[in-house]
């Protein structure tokens, strides 16, 4: 994911009747913003049960969780349910004036009241909507009703840390409240033993059984004693009702399958669950059939610049098929949403442009050090590094005179040392002409040495090169060669690394 001028997002807000955004609290290179979570609810009623799309990063979970349960209480006092407590201000200030002896039985008086007649005092029930009343509290045995509404289904696009790292502590702090147990539904990994097995620690953290370790036991609702979770299967819908409408749900007297449009769209949501591998292979997407049938992407599509993947094939056909649902609104996991079919229409063409447009670069690239063709590797890093200082230098001069990073310029180095670096490793004849490392495309393809582009476009620019290789465009080979790091050549330290190289055609 490249970050460039990120719009700034609330940190609670209601996108639609049916979608509220809730900010995973977690911004970065990788997560821009940070993780989009969406609540969705019928408008018909804000004590009615929600759907939670995703949650945020397990470092950030607990400033998530603060604000998802605040706005679950403001959802809890628009729909006019008060619970008694004494922990205000103001109460504890009115039960200073009360004997010491008298305070316990006059609150255990103003509960039964309450619960005896919810409609009591209704000047202090007024701001908390028309049909406000008082519940009793929570622990109270005969406690038939709560303040929060209820999150029945959780549904997580994919395996990544910062969609998934929140779930433990929520799934606590929701059965502490009192909640019901939520489901919890995924697209169970394909590659789950591949990335059990992984040398890449943060593969090995997030696997499904990873994951399925980690949930506190007896807080959510098990799909089977063997099996947490329950399985996303392409086509599956997901649905919720608001419990006022439940009478309007009609069952189909052969199949006994509920007939959802029957019941008003302002009473329910329900989700399309699609597989969109890609970014991940247990990718998927979510439609909703009520309103404006907004798709939620996952990190398949991004508010904001682009994102990585692991399978460019997967992803493109992923790709052409949001596209052939011609969305109306897409709502990413990262950025802001995209509102407007036209929009929608455009963002989906310029990914997929755009990756075919990096994909003919890079085979340019690696056609340009074919054998047919002369070209030093050494001249060409030499003179990207003069490109990317004179780049550096032309920023500097632009900048006015009263700004603070504005620096004294500096004349164009020789690169000297560098090029010594280079040939002499060259001079090694380690690596033939036309074979080239990944470091040394991505800085030709990006025409930089900045080690965090590096790292972000690595991914991206291997499943390109992956995907070359499988069309026999390309070949790769292992070979013993430098580290590029930042602006400096390690020619002492060799190491062994992939490299491609360009196969030509016979016609």
């Amino acid at each position: 994911m490249v970050m460039g001028n990120l719009e700034r997002l609330s940190d609670v807000v209601k996108l639609s009747a049916h979608v509220t955004l809730v900010l995973g609290q977690n911004p970065g290179m990788m997560t821009l913003q940070g993780t989009n979570s969406y609540l969705l609810q019928p408008p018909s009623n804000p004590h009615a049960p929600l759907i939670l799309i995703d949650t945020s990063s397990p470092h950030t979970a607990q400033q998530y969780i603060d604000l998802l349960f605040t706005h679950l209480h403001h959802l809890g006092l628009e729909s006019g349910v008060r619970e008694t407590h004494f922990e205000s201000n103001a109460a504890q200030n009115s039960l200073k004036i009360l004997p010491q002896d008298k305070i316990e039985e006059i609150k255990a008086s103003i509960i039964k009241q309450r619960f005896d007649d919810p409609r009591s005092q209704e000047l202090e029930l007024v701001e908390y909507g028309p049909g406000s009343k008082w519940i009793s509290p929570s622990s109270s045995k005969n406690n038939n009703e709560r303040k929060l509404p209820n999150i029945e289904h959780i549904i997580l696009t994919h395996r990544h840390l910062d969609h998934v790292g929140a779930l433990p502590l929520l799934l606590t702090t929701l059965q502490k409240h009192g909640c019901i147990k939520p489901k919890i539904w995924k697209f169970l990994s394909p590659d789950e033993t591949e990335l059990s097995i992984s040398s890449n620690e943060r593969d090995r953290a997030t696997t499904d059984a990873s994951l399925w370790n980690s949930l506190p036991k007896g807080t959510f609702h098990s799909f089977s004693p063997f099996q947490p979770f329950h399985p996303i299967i392409p086509g599956l819908m997901i649905s919720i009702i608001d419990p006022q409408y439940k009478h309007l749900l009609k069952f189909d007297k052969e199949t006994n399958k509920p007939k959802w449009n029957q019941v008003p769209e302002i009473a329910r949501v329900s989700l399309r669950c699609l597989k969109t591998p890609g970014h991940t292979q247990d990718s998927i997407s979510l439609v909703m059939l009520e309103g404006e049938k907004g798709v939620f992407t996952g990190d398949t599509v991004l508010g904001q610049g682009t994102t990585i993947f692991t399978d460019l094939s997967s992803y493109m056909t992923s790709l052409r098929t949001l596209l052939a649902l011609k969305p109306n609104v897409l709502y990413p996991a990262h950025g802001p949403h995209i509102s407007g079919a036209d929009k929608a229409k455009s963002k989906l063409e310029d990914y997929i442009s755009h990756r075919q447009e990096r994909e003919n670069e890079i085979v340019d690239i690696l056609k340009k050090f074919s054998t047919k063709n002369d070209i030093s590797l050494v001249d060409e890093l030499i003179d990207l590094k003069k490109e990317i200082h004179l780049r550096l230098e032309k920023e500097n001069d632009d900048k006015g005179p009263l700004m603070l990073d504005k620096r004294k310029p500096i004349s164009l180095p020789d690169f000297e040392k560098e090029r010594e670096s280079l040939e002499k490793i060259e001079n090694t004849k380690k690596r033939n002409q036309n074979q080239l490392p990944l470091t040394v495309i991505i800085r030709l393809l990006y025409k930089s040495e900045d080690e965090k582009l590096s790292f972000a476009a690595s991914k991206s620019v291997k499943a390109h090169l992956t995907k070359l290789e499988k069309e026999n465009k390309i070949k790769k080979s292992i070979i013993t060669w430098c580290k590029l790091i930042a602006n400096d050549v390690d020619s002492d330290n060799l190491e062994e690394m992939d490299v491609w190289e360009y196969i030509a055609r016979q016609i």
